[in-house]
């Protein structure tokens, strides 16, 4: 009986402990992170709500199919463990290369049509602007991880 109690009282404190980390570390929500980066971009590119309007459809077009690209350069990585010989992982290099090719090659076609839409600069400052949306998330990430490891922050 005081074992049967025991594991009762066990499993509820598991449970207990997986309800908390799902509250302090909510899911990730593609629309809610695409709403805030469009906003960054807007805000540090300066575009107004016109531009706005042109631009950023025309920029999310780009970032899906390239986010499709993505999915499968990690779709031929995560089948590397599958490849046996020398040449298999040669013609997996190849297609992951091919694919990092044609992302880029998408991308210059893409800013030529943003930059139709919108002056250079402003296209260029878009790029900026992600990158510098990308590198703040990564920061309060690490900030958090820190900060719930009781660890001092890493210097630069």
């Amino acid at each position: 009986m005081k074992r049967l109690t025991s594991i009762i009282v066990m499993s509820l404190v598991l449970m207990l402990q997986v309800s908390a980390q799902e509250n302090k570390h909510p899911r990730f929500n593609p629309e809610e992170f695409k709403a805030k980066l469009e906003a960054f971009i807007t805000e540090k590119a300066d575009l107004t709500q016109e531009e706005s309007k042109r631009v950023l459809p025309i920029y999310q077009e780009m970032k899906d199919k390239q986010r499709k690209l993505k999915q499968t350069e990690w779709k031929l990585k995560r089948n590397a463990k599958k490849l046996n010989s020398d040449k298999e992982c040669q013609e997996a290099l190849m297609k992951i290369v091919q694919t990092r090719i044609e992302s880029a090659k998408l991308e210059e076609g893409y800013c030529k049509k943003m930059c139709k839409v919108v002056p250079a600069q402003k296209v260029y400052a878009m790029m900026l602007a992600e990158d510098a949306f990308h590198r703040e998330l990564l920061q309060a990430a690490g900030q958090r991880k820190n900060k719930n490891h009781n660890q001092p922050p890493r210097r630069p």
